[in-house]
């Protein structure tokens, strides 16, 4: 019996009938405070959709992505031998991060001349392997390193599959300033242009970065509309220099973050193409597709309890493939803690080649079609980003609007929102702010020291920007000896300097945190710990008493005590005992209102130099502050604010909490 035929015998519900359903169970209560959320950005995500027709949100090649690994070792020969350790273990490329770039994390690879990205990619078929450049401040002279290379081995210009991860405004977003005045910047930029359809290579220089934004602590729609604004800006200066739109498109791909919210990250890939299709279409051209790269979200990343980062780049993996990425990089799972070692570069490899080869989500087009909660939360996001992105162009462009920090206000407010769900744990980082693990073991990280780019002594005078021949120029002396400090140097300065998003790990305040737990630890064998004073039976205390426990050593405090006492003499003996300096009262709300205020007297006459409570005071909250209750830890109550409270009570410093 088919499945239609199953279905014959059960009358067809409506969305009507669905709805006095649950008004019935809600009995009264409001419909959208109880079942539909919001998003960052505003948007609603309902309980129930209904299937919808299915766009076509496909990567630009169809088929598989292709799976990029970073190469980040500052010593070229161990870089070259991860680099082709990465190729032989299933990577189709590798992404070069130069010291300077936003992406570096601390670290980086730096080849100063020609010879040095020979050594750096000896052994490796640039004919096969895709290349991407992420050097910052750098990207330009980086990228002549890469295009005088490719003459200096004799390739065909057509068979180099390269991107540059050039993106002026990133600068001025991530670092608040720009190497030289924007219409300098510009006329280099179009120089590069020419000479690239001069010579035939097949680059595409620049990248609308969105990583910035989400690494600023920006929302998706935000990242959206800072990407198509920043292509739409790229485009505006090929054409003012001549190139046509259809020439300039091939030159400027995408990048976004890809992190562990899976379904707004599936539709924030999917609506990127729509977005750019509309772009595409104002400016009169027939929609080609968008090339977008994933790399998983440096934002989510953890230095604490590292290993569920395998859990976030797995789930941030899987929506950038489903949303139709066209590459992409996964960051190892101990990038927080520093570079990350051969098995880590393999883990993150191999979670690619799993949900590509095993799970075989390359298979479909776009697995995400005619999902109603999917399509529906793409359009909804598309919208909203093209509202955004009018904002922008209303402030004169990505640039401008940049360097006057009005999209950085924009995002400040997110970023502050944000700060606040984590602080109050309403946005949970497990391992950090939820379920921490105080015994957790090291993780293995390599020892580097990133290394400074030189000059060769070369004295270059490039001509001014204009059709091809200042690049030429700058490849031939490239060619010569000439090293990637030398060409920094011939175009820097005065420096245009705005406000800045630095980029951010939520889990940071925590781990600060713990930090200064760890500081205690190796100096007097033992943490910081607060005093579990529970009442009652066991089966009455444990929820609020392991509630307490997770809160406070999500700040590095260790909880002892926690068990059954006879009463308050063997509580208070226990707490003595114990060496705890602080204490959290745990039980019932019955046996608050019966004891609470006793045990916080006894409490603070024993000495303790923080008395807390677990749960919300109520009606109670006077006395039993007066009895010596100095605050209340509660699902929602803003743990971290709480916990720096604590440290401050225990005598940890500022300093070691840094």
């Amino acid at each position: 019996m088919s499945e239609l035929d199953l279905a014959a015998g059960f009358p067809a519900a409506d969305e009507a009938q669905w709805l006095g359903l649950v008004e019935k169970v809600l009995a009264g209560r409001d419909f959208k405070r109880a079942l539909v959320s919001t998003t960052r950005d505003g948007l609603e995500i309902a309980p129930l959709y209904g299937q919808r027709e299915p766009g076509r949100h496909v990567r630009s090649d169809g088929g598989r992505w292709a799976v990029f690994q970073r190469v980040d070792h500052p010593d070229l020969d161990e870089a070259n031998r991860l680099a082709r350790a990465d190729i032989e273990g299933g990577a189709d490329g590798l992404e070069l991060v130069l010291p300077g770039a936003p992406g570096a994390n601390g670290f980086g690879v730096a080849p100063q001349s020609v010879d040095d990205m020979e050594r750096l990619l000896d052994g490796i078929d640039l004919t096969r392997v895709k290349l991407r450049l992420d050097a910052g401040y750098e990207s330009r002279p980086a990228l002549v390193l890469a295009m005088a290379l490719v003459e200096k081995l004799g390739l065909g210009p057509d068979v180099i599959d390269l991107v540059g991860q050039s993106d002026p405004a990133n600068g001025l977003l991530a670092d608040g300033r720009l190497a030289a005045p924007y219409d300098r910047i510009s006329a280099w930029g179009v120089d590069l242009g020419y000479y690239l359809k001069e010579s035939g290579l097949r680059i595409a220089p620049y990248v609308a970065d969105g990583r910035g934004v989400h690494a600023g602590g920006g929302s998706e729609v935000q990242e959206l509309a800072y990407g198509v604004a920043d292509a739409l800006e790229q485009l505006r200066m090929f054409e003012a220099g001549g190139i046509s739109l259809e020439d300039a498109r091939t030159y400027v791909t995408f990048s976004l973050a890809a992190d562990a919210d899976q379904f707004a990250t599936i539709a924030k890939f999917r609506a990127l193409r729509l977005l750019w299709n509309r772009v595409q279409e104002a400016c009169g051209m027939a929609p080609a597709p968008a090339h977008v790269h994933a790399e998983t979200a440096w934002r989510m990343m953890t230095r604490r309890d590292p290993w569920v980062n395998l859990l976030r780049t797995t789930v941030a993996t899987t929506a950038a493939a489903i949303g139709g990425a066209d590459s992409i990089t996964v960051m190892p799972y101990t990038a927080a803690r520093g570079l990350p070692d051969a098995f880590a570069r393999r883990v993150a490899r191999n979670t690619q080649l799993v949900l590509m080869e095993e799970a075989n989500l390359f298979r479909v087009g776009d697995p995400a079609a005619g999902s109603g909660y999917v399509e529906t939360l793409t359009a909804a996001m598309a919208e909203a980003a093209w509202t955004e992105f009018q904002k922008i162009e209303a402030e004169g462009g990505i640039v401008k609007s940049l360097i006057d920090g009005a999209f950085q206000a924009r995002m400040r407010d997110v970023r502050d929102r944000r700060d606040r769900d984590v602080a109050t744990r309403r946005e949970p980082l497990t391992g950090v702010s939820e379920y921490p693990n105080l015994a957790e073991l090291p993780v293995a990280t390599l020892d580097a020291q990133t290394c400074e780019i030189e000059h060769s002594g070369i004295a270059l005078e490039p001509p001014s920007a204009d059709h091809g021949e200042r690049c030429r120029a700058l490849v031939a002396a490239a060619r010569n000896g000439a090293t990637l400090a030398d060409m920094v140097a011939t175009g820097g300065g005065p420096w245009i300097r705005t406000q800045a998003m630095p980029k951010m790990r939520l889990a940071e305040p925590f781990e600060r945190l713990r930090d200064a737990s760890d500081v205690v630890l190796e100096a007097t064998g033992r943490r910081p710990q607060v005093f579990l004073a529970t009442l009652g039976r066991m089966a009455d205390f444990t929820a609020r008493a392991s509630f307490a426990r997770n809160a406070f050593e999500a700040g590095g405090i260790e909880a002892v005590g926690g068990i059954a006492f006879e009463g308050l003499d063997d509580m208070i003996a226990a707490y003595r005992e114990s060496g705890a300096e602080i204490a959290c009262i745990c039980g019932t709300d019955d046996a608050y209102g019966a004891q609470g205020e006793a045990v916080a007297e006894v409490l603070k006459a024993a000495a303790a130099k923080g008395v807390y409570l677990a749960g919300r005071p109520g009606d109670r909250e006077a006395g039993l502050r007066t009895a010596g209750v100095d605050a209340f830890i509660y699902a929602g109550c803003d743990i971290l604010s709480e916990l720096t409270a604590a440290h401050e009570r225990l005598g940890l410093t500022g300093e070691a909490r840094k």
